[in-house]
């Protein structure tokens, strides 16, 4: 298969000191065809090509038990990928360690129990947990002589907002606080069943612990966005699910009670009209390179809602600013995808690929 090479990127958010100390990051993609979990698997620079469409041949790195099947079932942490809903009866969270390949426990927060929604955010040595109406950290581990326990700490902030609710999220670039946008939820709210079209923002302060309300507005993004310091601006799929990505200029921490600037790409990078698509997730790489992650129907499954022959599609592109400041793909797309059967025929909440950039 001919290859032309095509670089995930080794830049970082912060910059380094010096070049050697940028570490050069992985793709993690996390398939549910093991019966009692997900398989991980890692894809590097060498499996993207520019010019063919066969499917990868894979040997799982590591394989995880977990509920199916549900992506909210994984979190990362640091180099961490954390089993954080863990299958049922398990008595604590099981970690894979992206850097030293091994293997890591830690226990179970108060709020595993709850059926409802959790929402995860690793913020620095921090892992925030929030289910309402309880809202947990996990802190720093302990070294390996360590006789302390890696622990979960009830944090005493009452949530302002229902997490199960949360439509999309970003880490503002100082490094510490987490803006989030709510529909269907807004502040004092004593009914948990509200209009559809509500609309909220909030900010988190992980240094001193605070909520901010900043008014009805949401951004832009679904799901999670990423801080793109060469355009300086917030990188996300568009809310409305139509395949385009679109940047949103960082507000003000203290005042920002209005939406901020933000504008759509003028190129699409999936289509979400063809029977085949299922669900999308975008990943940063560093220096303004992207990785669309696609869940694809099979050919002859693309008749079924939850099919259980599906495809992993994997994307590479550049952004940037032309020069009428328009948001565009530069550049060559490098391409992998991976053909796969899912281990359990169960209807899952969503078909986004869970997959991590480390």
């Amino acid at each position: 298969m001919s290859k032309r090479s095509w670089s995930l990127g080794s830049c970082s958010v912060r910059p380094a000191k010096r070049p050697s100390q940028r570490q050069q990051k992985h793709l993690y993609v996390l398939l549910d065809d093991w019966e009692r979990g997900y398989s991980i698997y890692r894809v590097g620079e060498d499996d993207f090509s520019t010019d063919s469409d066969d499917y990868l041949d894979r040997t799982p790195l590591a394989r995880m038990e977990a509920q199916h099947p549900v992506s909210m079932s994984f979190a990362t942490h640091g180099t961490k990928i954390l089993a954080v809903r863990p299958s049922e009866g398990s008595p604590a969270i099981s970690g894979f360690d992206t850097k030293t390949m091994g293997v890591t426990v830690c226990p179970l927060p108060q709020s595993h129990r709850s059926i409802l929604r959790p929402f995860y955010a690793s913020v620095g040595d921090m892992l925030f947990v929030m289910v309402y109406p309880l809202f947990e950290v996990l802190g720093s581990q302990p070294p390996p002589d360590s006789k302390q326990p890696w622990s979960w700490y009830t944090i005493n902030t009452e949530l302002p907002f229902e997490p199960d609710y949360v439509t999309g999220y970003a880490l503002h670039p100082d490094g510490y606080t987490l803006f989030v946008s709510v529909k269907g939820w807004k502040p004092g709210n004593d009914s948990r069943f509200l209009d559809d079209l509500q609309q909220s923002t909030y900010s988190f302060d992980t240094e001193s612990l605070k909520f901010r309300y900043h008014g009805e507005w949401m951004l832009p993004f679904k799901g999670q966005a990423h801080y793109d310091s060469e355009l300086e601006a917030w990188i996300g799929l568009c809310k409305d699910g139509t395949g385009y990505v679109c940047s949103c200029d960082v507000p003000s921490r203290a005042n920002c009670d209005t939406m901020p600037a933000w504008k759509v790409g003028k190129d699409k990078v999936f289509d979400h009209k063809s029977m085949r698509h299922r669900g999308a997730t975008l990943l940063y790489m560093g220096c303004s390179t992207y990785c669309l992650v696609q869940c694809c129907a099979q050919k002859h499954d693309e008749w079924f809602a939850y099919p259980r022959h599906r495809v992993m599609k994997m994307c590479t592109f550049r952004l940037k600013y032309d020069k009428n400041g328009e948001l565009r793909i530069t550049g060559h797309r490098g391409r992998a995808s991976m053909a796969y059967k899912v281990a359990r025929d169960r209807v899952a909440p969503t078909l986004d690929p869970t997959a991590f950039c480390i």
